[in-house]
């Protein structure tokens, strides 16, 4: 009997792991509304107060610098405490913050705000990888991982051009809130019903601890190629909607509309680059991933010399057929090289150097638009760094962690 207990047991743990793909779906969704959202109220903040741009997009380079320096610790928070306890109050976090901000009368208070209360909300939310990938074995992750990941692109979809519709239709100040108040509604009762993850009892080697990993190229090298991805990434992230207003494409909801179709694209590249990178591994796949982005860039150059749209479309699907496939290859390999009860610890940290990146990234982006006049040379230094990243990936695969027998 205790043996028909236990597989009985051991069949709903099984069947629940598909209960934690689906919240983490959603959980990714609401992180990627709340990071997504910046690039709608940019434009609209930047008029409503004069800032200057490389000052408009100060909230969100403070908002990944904040995510560096908690990374660490939510890791080691989530490890310790589960999800459970950690995806609540990170939930409730990110959505009060949202709704503060629609009280704001300084950038200051912008940069509180935004900058540093929702980005440790934030950053706990997006370590969703972190717990799917405990409940799936080593052939499955990448998928799994992939399928969780493409909330993040269904959360731009829905919540871009939501952000538009909202800021026209009641105004900026209603908008951030009724934002924040959906993300608490919606993420807190929803994440109290997570599990810790059933114990492995027999692995066939000890797990990398931590200071472990720190001794390894490979690690290093996660931590470069995903500082230089997410500086590539930003600079579309937060300034494809300016880029868009400003060179006089569309008016402000057609360009947050568009941002929003490259997500849309996404949810099935991202599906796809989580089963290449269970077939490729890591850097195989990250390497079709960021080509993919670079070609996208190269659109938007052509788009701005010329009056033609077809850039545009190219730029909306091959863009967006890769949008977030480099960071499910850098959480794929991170999860193979260091599975573990460190998983959490290592993941944030190999994560916080993606913050780094789009902290560089967004304000870089503005700034040498305020110098130039023109985005045309943060597109160009998008693609350089897309290119660092590629090789920082497979310079990493030549000194792979190795694990000591139990």
């Amino acid at each position: 009997m205790a043996d028909v207990s236990a597989s009985l047991h051991g069949e709903r743990l099984r069947r629940y792991r598909y209960a934690v793909l689906l919240i983490g779906f959603v959980t990714l969704a609401g992180a990627s509304g709340v990071s997504g959202c910046f690039a709608v109220f940019y434009n609209t903040l930047v008029k409503e107060f004069s800032w200057s741009r490389a000052s408009g997009a100060s909230p969100y380079a403070v908002n990944m610098i904040v995510s560096i320096v908690s990374a660490p610790l939510i890791g080691w928070l989530l490890d310790r405490y589960g999800p459970r306890w950690v995806f609540p109050i990170a939930a409730l976090l990110s959505g009060g913050a949202l709704i503060a901000c629609s009280t704001l009368q300084t950038l200051g208070q912008f940069v509180v705000y935004y900058g540093v209360l929702s980005a440790v909300g934030q950053t706990a939310l997006g370590a969703v990888a972190v717990v799917v990938s405990r409940w799936f074995e080593r052939t499955r992750r990448g998928r799994a991982i992939g399928f969780a990941d493409v909330g993040t692109g269904a959360g731009m979809v829905v919540f871009i051009p939501g952000s538009a519709w909202l800021i026209g239709t009641f105004g900026w100040r209603p908008a951030f809130a009724i934002l924040g108040a959906v993300i608490m509604a919606l993420l807190v009762p929803l994440n109290l019903c997570q599990r810790r993850p059933p114990v492995v009892t027999t692995p066939p080697t000890s797990p990398v601890r931590f200071g472990h990993a720190l001794h390894h190229k490979a690690f290093w090298m996660l931590c470069l190629a995903h500082a230089c991805m997410t500086i590539t990434t930003t600079m579309v992230n937060v300034h494809l909607v300016p880029f868009l207003v400003i060179s006089g494409q569309l008016q402000l909801f057609g360009a947050a509309t568009v941002s929003s179709t490259v997500s849309l694209v996404s949810l099935g590249g991202r599906m796809f680059f989580g089963w290449l990178a269970d077939r490729l591994h890591g850097e195989g796949a990250f390497s079709v991933a960021m080509s993919c982005s670079i070609t996208g860039f190269v659109m938007l150059l052509l788009l701005g010399q010329s009056e033609a749209r077809w850039p545009l479309y190219a730029f909306v699907l091959v863009y967006g057929f890769a949008q977030g496939a480099g960071g499910i290859a850098i959480a794929a390999k991170t999860v193979a090289l260091f599975h573990g009860p460190s998983l959490g610890t290592i993941f944030m940290v190999v994560d916080l150097s993606a913050h780094l990146g789009a902290a560089l990234g967004a304000w870089c982006g503005g700034r040498l638009f305020d110098v130039t006049g023109s985005y045309a040379c943060t597109f160009v230094t998008a693609i350089v760094s897309g290119l660092l990243a590629i090789s920082c990936m497979w310079i990493g695969r030549h000194e792979q962690p190795k694990l000591q027998e139990a």
